[in-house]
């Protein structure tokens, strides 16, 4: 009996290539071919999270498809293309199992049960939270051998020191002195009574390109005082790295991530000196300018 298919392919991140689909679409048009089966549509998801489902556009529009037609086949590479989490697989299957649909994977060249679905999924789930683990300890260990573990702030640059094998030390950075001129300028204009705001007028004007090849904004300037972000409020412009103010919990509602603040004992610090751009003295003017402005407010 022909069978109409629809087909889903997933990667997870930017770090792979278009390589990734292309192979998994290959795979399932030969599997369905040596089925006699009809492939009616491909739908796919790049650089997503197995752990989404509402971001995930391809997967919506997947059983959109098989609400407004007879499908009989969902078909995906392995199960984990179709999601890692153990709600959104149930949510799927519950979907396709109404509409008399079932799942089949090429890996597995038959339909997959109930059982097996969340047997993998539960796999799957565990698997990004060992994954997790991993990360956050490996982070926590580099931050204590005095390397960076978050994106590249302005004012430095990667650092070109090899191991023995000649690969580039990973986490490592290096002042970028042209970018640190202006990180002292931005201090030493905020203490001597600049605004943020001016202050990013001023360097916009003058040309100078701000984070990431973007204009100076006040929010880059001022950032956040209790997170440490910002030019301002960057500890790493006196030469010390902090790692894990916050924590990202993904909204079950929206599946975006949201940031909520560690108890301060949890943060990781390690003084790095040949980090630092900003004097003490100048740091410390900031941070009573900050006090200053504080003060006005409250007494407005």
């Amino acid at each position: 009996m022909t069978k109409n298919v629809l087909f889903y392919a997933r990667y997870s991140t930017d770090r792979q290539n278009e390589v990734s689909i292309e192979t998994q679409i290959e795979l399932c048009e030969a599997f369905v071919k040596r089925n006699g089966w009809n492939l009616v549509a491909t739908y796919s998801d790049s650089a997503v999270s197995g752990m989404s489902f509402l971001l995930r556009p391809g997967i919506q529009r997947l059983l959109a498809h098989v609400k407004r037609e007879d499908i009989d086949v969902v078909l995906c590479v392995t199960v984990d293309r179709l999601s890692r989490d153990v709600e959104h697989s149930a949510r799927i299957l519950k979907d396709l199992n109404y509409q008399n649909t079932e799942i089949w994977t090429v890996h597995a060249s038959q339909a997959i049960t109930k059982l097996e679905l969340h047997f993998r999924a539960t796999l799957s789930d565990e698997l990004v939270d060992q994954i997790r683990f991993r990360t956050r300890e490996g982070m926590k260990t580099a931050v204590r051998k005095g390397k960076a573990s978050t994106c590249l702030a302005y004012g430095y640059k990667l650092s070109q020191q090899r191991d023995a094998n000649g690969d580039r030390i990973k986490g490592l950075r290096d002042i970028d002195p042209a970018k640190a001129e202006i990180v002292r300028r931005i201090y030493t204009m905020y203490a001597d009574g600049v605004s943020p705001r001016d202050i990013a007028h001023i360097l916009n004007k003058e040309g100078i390109i701000g984070p990431r090849g973007a204009a100076w904004r006040d929010t880059a300037v001022r950032g956040s005082k209790k997170v440490g972000t910002g030019i301002l409020n960057n500890p790493s412009y006196i030469g010390r790295i902090v790692w894990n103010k916050r924590q990202y919990r993904k909204n079950p509602d929206t599946e975006r991530r949201t940031a909520r603040m560690n108890d301060a004992d949890q943060w990781i610090s390690k003084d790095v000196p040949g980090m630092r751009i900003v004097s003490d003295e100048l740091w410390e003017r900031v941070r009573a300018r900050d006090v200053e402005i504080g003060d006005l407010y409250q007494n407005a």
